[in-house]
Formats: C-alpha cells, structure tokens, sequence
C-alpha cells in the first residue's frame, strides 16, 4: 500500500484497514462467506424462478392453440388475402400500413394500393403509398391485374382445381 492509502485507512478507522488487508492479501478466490452468499442467492431466486418458467412452459399449451395464437382468437385473413378477401378488411389493409406508405414489401404494396384505390375515405393512405411506389419506380396493380388476382384466389379458396 502506498502512504497515500495508509493516511486514509488510518482516519477512517480499524475495520477499513483490516479490510484492506484481506483484500490486498486475497489470492483471487472468493472467501467462504462470499462463496455461500452467492450459493444462498441461487437456492433462493434462481432455483424457483427455473422451476416457474418449467410450470408455464407445462401449461402454455392449455391457453394457446397449435400456432401458438391465444386460442380464443379468432382466425384471422393473411396479410396477402387482405385485399384480394373484399371489402370489409380495408380498415385493416389502413391499419397495417407502415409510416413510408409500404406494407412490408412491394408486392403487397402494389397490392394493397390498388385495393385503396377507389375507397373514397382512403384518399390519404392511397396517396402514401403511391408516392412510396413512385419512389421505387412502381405502380399500382390495374384493375384487371386485381380482378384476375381476386378470381384466382376466390378459386384456391372454394378448393376448385381446374
């Protein structure tokens, strides 16, 4: 120690120069109190915390479905089905749009678009989104690309194969 250190020992008293004296003459492992401190923490947190994470992991299944949804949920649409599905899901189509005015990637942008297109109270998400398929250097789909698409999955739907 340097005199520095023994002047401060000194002033605050025996048991922090004590102290500094174990610590200095420590060879790096921990002291049997320190050792059973630390084997206390475990028993009393750690070891009743892995064994309620083992009982919800037991009894996840009960409150969720096989996908893993809550199984009070009602099936819900794909986000690629949404335009092609009708009307009734544009509120949801608005709702998922991102802050850029895409849905995740351009072909559900272009999409999506061309579902907003003529819903009168859309105007804005619909403009959103035309200036982020500008900026990519895209359009939206016509109206008889979006036809053909809605016919083709109104097809897959119903279990038709021909």
């Amino acid at each position: 120690m340097n005199v520095d250190l023994e002047e401060t020992l000194a002033a605050m008293g025996a048991e922090y120069r004590d102290f500094a004296l174990r610590f200095k003459n420590a060879d790096g492992a921990a002291a049997p109190d320190v050792r059973r401190a630390r084997r206390g923490f475990f028993r009393r947190f750690a070891a009743p915390a892995a064994a309620a994470a083992l009982v919800a992991a037991a009894l996840s299944p009960l409150f969720t479905g096989r996908s893993g949804a809550p199984a009070s949920a009602a099936p819900r649409a794909s986000e690629y089905s949404l335009a092609l599905s009708g009307g009734g899901c544009i509120d949801e189509i608005v709702d998922s749009q991102n802050a850029d005015g895409s849905w995740g990637n351009d072909f559900l942008t272009r999409q999506n678009a061309a579902a907003l297109r003529n819903v009168a109270s859309c105007s804005v998400p619909y403009r959103r989104a035309l200036r982020y398929l500008r900026s990519k250097g895209l359009r939206p789909l016509t109206d008889e690309e979006m036809r053909l698409r809605v016919s083709l999955y109104e097809k897959s739907a119903s279990g038709d194969r021909t």
